[in-house]
């Protein structure tokens, strides 16, 4: 008898300890994923603001920007506004409202 409670304690701790483990790993790949996602928002957001500066740039050069001006996709937009500086130079301030970063 006494051989069949120590296998069964054997086989409930063993059981408790590979659950613990699969938590914890499962934990890890989770929050792994969850930076990843961020990281993708991050560099998407970074390509929108680059392509807004893109667009206010060809808009100057053109001469047919006003600002401030709205670009962009509708669930990321763009807004770009212009600021002249006096001395014939402009400021250019580009932000992208990217939810989650």
């Amino acid at each position: 008898m006494k051989k069949k409670a120590a296998a069964l304690l054997f086989v409930l701790i063993t059981t408790i300890i590979i659950g613990i483990l699969a938590a914890a790993i499962l934990q890890a790949v989770l929050t792994y994923s969850q930076i990843q996602t961020l990281n993708i928002k991050k560099v998407k957001a970074s390509y929108l603001a680059e392509a807004g500066m893109q667009y206010a740039i060809v808009q100057l050069r053109n001469k047919n920007y006003t600002s401030p001006v709205t670009w962009g996709m509708e669930e990321y937009p763009i807004h770009i506004v212009k600021e002249n500086q006096g001395d014939g130079t402009y400021k250019i301030t580009v932000t992208v409202q990217y939810p989650g970063v």
